[in-house]
């Protein structure tokens, strides 16, 4: 089977979140945010040192480790059994990321008063990005989707 952009974007962003949350992971267990500290208003550190980083007990970075590969094996799965990475099966499973950014959004704008961590808005970003594409996903099956590569055309 061939992959259309989407799946094959999709696949890229979710393994891209893989990456940058390892990344975070690393930051935070190892407290080297060095690359992440930019100033006052971009900083990891100031963030993750805040008190407000865990949700039920459990660390942010634990549920990005969680939850990226979370969303390779929905993708796959929903990319096998539909052609593509279908937004009637994949948003409502993306939705939980989207709504659990509440809280993370919440602590950086108003708790920190707009201090930053640019590695976990870049998480939020590829969720977001995630959902954008998996909406965009129509049924193969259906004929509805006839630029399968990406050209423009059919």
């Amino acid at each position: 089977m061939a992959y259309d952009w989407r799946s094959r974007t999709f696949i890229a962003l979710a393994v891209m979140g893989i990456a940058v949350s390892f990344y975070h992971a690393y930051g935070e267990i190892t407290y080297s945010f060095n690359a992440c500290n930019l100033n006052r208003f971009l900083s990891c550190g100031a963030v993750f040192g805040s008190g407000y980083t865990t949700v039920l007990g459990v660390d942010f970075w634990v549920y990005g480790v969680v939850w990226f590969p979370a969303c390779v094996l929905v993708g796959l799965w929903a990319i096998r059994k539909y052609g593509t990475p279908l937004g009637s099966v994949v948003a409502p499973f993306l939705m939980i990321g989207n709504i659990f950014t509440i809280y993370p959004w919440y602590i950086e704008f108003k708790l920190l008063g707009g201090v930053f961590c640019p590695v976990c808005i870049t998480l939020y970003t590829i969720n977001y990005l995630l959902t954008f594409v998996s909406l965009a996903s129509r049924r193969r099956a259906e004929g509805l989707d006839e630029d399968e590569d990406g050209s423009g055309v059919a």
